[in-house]
């Protein structure tokens, strides 16, 4: 048994006794000897205990190649870190250590502290506590639970920033509410009382630790700073001594603090080796596999009576081809070290460890400068390493594969596998359950409403020939590599596209012809993906679903015949802009601030509000859809294909290697089907025949608008209640539910108008009976808007994407070639500033500066530029335009594609007249000239349209008469370049 602390005055006399041998300290180290290998040969002779480590860091990233150099997954199972100085712009897999899970809770605000654990990667675990992000005199801490063999253990690093003695109330609350839930408890941490001292302190966190029956383990002094004497301040806490085997400190020379290692009598969760299970499709010979597709015997899918055995034949037939020329092998997943930590860096972290010693035994001048000579020398090494290592990927891979590298830096989206400590078949419940069901009595009267709408007067709706070529199209415009639950995947296909499409194309109207959709293609995989860095409950998860490649196939020939009838035939809402060729969120935003502009030119204020619809894909009810379909005059053929296509489909929640039970669906469109934002489109449409008030829909998200004069603000409010109501009554209807508290209202209008108003007596907006909260700033789109239209709001949430995307490709910024950073900063800073920038060009001159001074931001990044660096002779040599021009040839460009794209919203394009009609000129020969709409305000001046006027009416004629969009945004660009 090891001896542990007792709580008594003795304990400040002797900081060095009262240890067993089974403790061990630095001192007893051989000088020689790297921390890594002192960790193996404590840890070596408990291979099956919990062994866990701490050290204060002083910055994760200054010291990050020592903890790469020190921490073995194999040996050690958690690793403890105080003082990480992580902020959250600065993504986890930068910092990953091999075999290791990083579990985070950062410091926001003030700088440095944060704490986190390193957990193996393989250890399941569930967040219990955490303290808040915000700084603040309390500790900072992270307490985790783990279950191994039925036993649930609390693993927690505990951090008080200051000497604050408000901390000790902090973490006896914590021991309170947690302690008592856990068959052990574990706790480590710098807990900034030196227990050295016989103080206040060190005796009121004695008794405290005491009076909870918990043990602190004892050790000599564990900081050592050259400005101060030896303290002991990092300590170690378990709730059963009797289980402890080992624990004790190491120097860490990247530390002012040593390590401290504890050996805990748990059986060590067993280690899990991760397999895959791939095929390796460049090793195959394509002239042979051409030729042995051109042998299969396709008469089990030709002569194949149904469309499902025509799909089982198919699917058994190219497995059978594939298990040939590119047979499933088992791979292990490893975890390589840096491929830049080369031996020569550790040998000299080595020297560097072993001279630090030398300096603690021996404090000498000559021995400070001698360990300062080679830290110095071995943090240049790393940097030059990483600085070579970086460059080199970068230079020598072509884009798919620079991508992938980067996000290994944190670059971009990361794609790793979540911790997810929930049951699967419970978050598989969550999501195919839909937040409502409707009434049966409800929907048959909504059903028999159906069926008494007035069809269309156009031809049914039936589905036609389908040729090779749009089969072969659809099949070369698939990106993703994912296998669905039939284990085909594209990379099948590709190679043999031309030798398959006939095959394809006949299964694919088999299908379109019997009314029937294959039942394979109805089994969707799972992947969860968390909606926050720590998810606590089954709502912070959202799915991406895996449905057989081919299924993508057929519903993307569907989508294309039903939405080319509905568009040709004017039956969806024109005011729908969601996931409709030439529709997008920014033509509903120019649409909605526009509209409110001319109101505020007529001095007309504006109430908008927002709905929010609950969960709203997952709740649309098959029968509804159906029935709305066939009001459309939609043929009873498609409509059983339809039928077959909804029904009948269910989902399993895949997770690594792990797999949920399958749950069947009920109602919803199918999650990643192409067909789904298509028909949730058309389900929603109906919502449109019941409002007065302005509107529009982008798939859920509806706007609600009325415009009124100051003493009309009762009756405006009153119709837009009158509205919500109708709402709330056709939700009902359509099984679609609202959530009044996640929906938002506000009044919009000039600074003179809304001081007119009385805000004490503004009618309150309802919905069923729910009062829906007025806000000063509501996003909308993606895009902040305020009462006033002045974009500030949104505009500082620019300059914060931008500073915060910036903070982690800051870190690589020396490491990258120019080329590679311009590629980083068009692709990740500048869509931030971008983003619908022509739905508010009446933003104010200081606040266009403010976007200026971050597109420079952009410049300075690239290269390497200073603060107060000039930044216009190398804005030009990139050939980028200063940021008024930049938005200029956006909104030309916007007002181009709604002058000559068939596809373009008529909402928007019937708001530019041209002087001469259209009709009597062309391109060539006429000025295409466009009238300006008359306005009273600088306001509605700031408008897209007036805008876009002004701007298209000053270009040279050559420039408006260009042939296509690409051609004008080039000329453009090259005419503010040259102005």
């Amino acid at each position: 048994m090891c001896d542990i602390l007792e709580f008594d005055d003795s304990y400040f006399s002797c900081s060095s006794s009262g240890s067993s041998d089974k403790t061990y300290k630095s001192a007893l180290s051989d000088d020689s000897t790297h921390l890594h290998d002192q960790l193996v040969a404590v840890f070596c002779n408990y291979s099956k205990n919990l062994n866990i480590v701490h050290i204060n860091a002083q910055s994760i990233h200054a010291h990050y190649a020592d903890l790469l150099s020190t921490f073995d997954s194999k040996y050690v199972d958690a690793i403890l870190v105080s003082e990480t100085f992580l902020k959250p712009a600065l993504p986890s897999v930068q910092y990953c250590l091999p075999g290791f899970q990083l579990i985070r809770n950062d410091r926001v605000g003030k700088g440095y502290g944060g704490v986190a654990i390193y957990l193996r990667a393989d250890i399941p675990y569930k967040i219990v506590d955490h303290s808040p992000n915000i700084y603040s005199n309390f500790a900072e801490h992270l307490f985790i639970e783990i279950t191994v063999n039925h036993s649930r253990t609390l693993l927690g690093v505990y951090y008080p920033p200051s000497r604050n003695i408000n901390y000790f109330s902090s973490l006896e609350e914590k021991l309170v509410n947690l302690t008592p839930l856990y068959d052990n408890t574990i706790i480590l941490g710098d807990f900034n009382t030196c227990l050295l001292k016989n103080d206040f302190r060190s005796k009121k966190l004695l008794s405290l630790v005491s009076s909870f029956n918990l043990h602190i383990l004892p050790l000599s002094a564990t900081h050592h700073s050259p400005n101060s004497s030896p303290s002991l301040l990092d300590l170690i806490l378990v709730s059963d001594a009797d289980r402890v085997a080992s624990h004790g400190q190491l120097s860490a020379s990247f530390s002012y603090h040593d390590l401290i290692f504890l050996s805990y009598k748990i059986q060590r969760p067993r280690r899990k080796s991760k397999l895959l299970f791939l095929r390796s499709f460049k090793s195959i010979n394509l002239e042979r596999l051409r030729d042995d597709v051109n042998n299969i015997d396709w008469s089990p899918v030709l002569n194949s009576e149904n469309v499902n055995d025509k799909v089982y034949a198919f699917n058994h037939l190219i497995l059978k081809l594939f298990d040939t020329h590119a047979p499933l092998k088992r791979v292990r997943v490893k975890h390589f070290p840096a491929p830049w930590l080369s031996e020569s860096i550790k040998a000299i972290m080595s020297k560097r460890d072993k001279a630090k010693r030398r300096y603690k035994k021996h404090p000498t001048n000559e021995n400070l400068f001698t360990y300062k000579k080679l830290r110095n020398r071995c943090s240049k090494m790393c940097r030059d390493a990483k600085r070579r290592h970086i460059y080199d990927e970068v230079e020598n891979s072509h884009s798919a594969q620079m991508w992938k590298f980067l996000r290994t830096l944190g670059i971009g989206k990361s794609y790793n596998d979540p911790n997810i400590s929930f049951d699967l078949t419970a978050l598989n419940r969550h999501f195919s359950e839909p937040p409502i069901s409707i009434d049966d009595s409800i929907k048959s009267v909504t059903l028999n409403l159906l069926s008494n709408i007035p069809k269309p007067l156009c031809s049914p709706f039936n589905f036609s020939k389908v040729t090779d070529g749009e089969i072969k199209k659809c099949l070369l415009s698939i990106s993703t590599k994912a296998i669905g639950y039939d284990n085909l995947c594209i990379q099948m296909i590709k190679p043999i596209t031309n030798e398959l499409v006939p095959i394809i194309t006949h299964i694919i109207s088999t299908s379109l012809e019997t009314s029937s959709f294959p039942t394979c293609w109805k089994k969707a995989f799972i992947i969860p993906l968390p909606k926050t860095s720590n998810p606590t409950s089954l709502s912070q998860f959202r799915p991406i679903s895996i449905l057989p490649i081919l299924s993508k196939v057929l519903e993307n020939i569907v989508q294309r015949q039903l939405s080319h009838f509905l568009t040709v035939h004017s039956l969806l809402c024109p005011f729908q802009s969601g996931f409709r060729p030439g529709h997008s969120t920014v033509s509903a935003l120019i649409k909605v601030s526009d509209d409110i502009r001319w109101a505020m030119d007529k001095k007309f204020l504006t109430v908008l509000t927002l709905l929010d619809f609950s969960s709203a894909f997952n709740s649309v009810d098959y029968d509804i859809l159906l029935g709305i379909l066939s009001s459309l005059n939609i043929s009873p053929s498609v409509i059983s294909w339809f039928n077959s296509y909804l029904r009948g489909r269910s989902q399993c929640v895949r997770h690594e290697e792990d797999f949920s039970e399958w749950c069947d669906l009920t109602a919803g469109v199918p999650q990643g089907g192409v067909l789904s934002p298509l028909l949730f489109s058309i389900f929603i449409n109906a919502l449109t025949t019941v409002l007065t008030s302005h509107y529009h829909l982008y798939a859920d998200d509806l706007q609600l608008y009325r415009h009124f004069k100051v003493q009309d603000i009762d009756e405006a409010i009153n119709k837009l209640n009158a509205d919500l109501s109708s709402i709330s009554s056709w939700a009902k209807s359509f099984g679609l539910l609202v959530n009044p508290a996640k929906s938002q209202v506000m009044i919009i209008g000039s600074s003179y108008m809304l001081n007119l108003l009385d805000r004490s007596k503004i009618p309150a907006v309802t919905y069923d009976n729910t009062q829906i909260l007025y806000t000063e700033t509501a996003k909308n789109l993606g895009v902040i808007f305020d009462n006033n239209l002045s974009w500030v709001a949104h505009i500082n949430m620019i300059s914060r994407k931008v500073n915060y995307s910036f903070q982690s490709l800051k870190r690589l910024q020396m490491f990258l070639p120019v080329k590679t950073k311009i590629t980083l900063a068009q692709a990740l800073l500048l869509p931030l500033i971008d983003y619908a920038d022509v739905s508010f060009l009446d933003a104010s001159e200081e606040l266009l500066n403010k976007l200026e001074r971050v597109q420079n931001l952009c410049i300075r990044f690239i290269f390497g530029l200073r603060k107060f660096d000039h930044v216009s002779e190398y804005r030009a040599q990139l050939k980028w335009l200063p940021i008024r021009r930049r938005r200029d040839l956006h909104v030309l460009s916007f007002l181009y594609f709604l002058l000559f794209n068939p596809l373009a919203p008529p909402y928007l394009r019937e708001r530019f007249e041209y002087l001469v009609p259209r009709e009597t000129q062309c391109r060539t020969t006429k000025q295409l000239l466009l009238r300006t709409p008359s306005h009273f305000t600088s306001r509605c001046g700031g408008s897209f349209t007036v805008r876009a006027v002004k701007l298209w009416n000053s270009l040279p004629h050559d420039i408006r008469a260009s042939s296509s969009l690409d051609t004008f945004r080039s000329r453009v660009k090259k005419y503010y370049l040259s102005t």
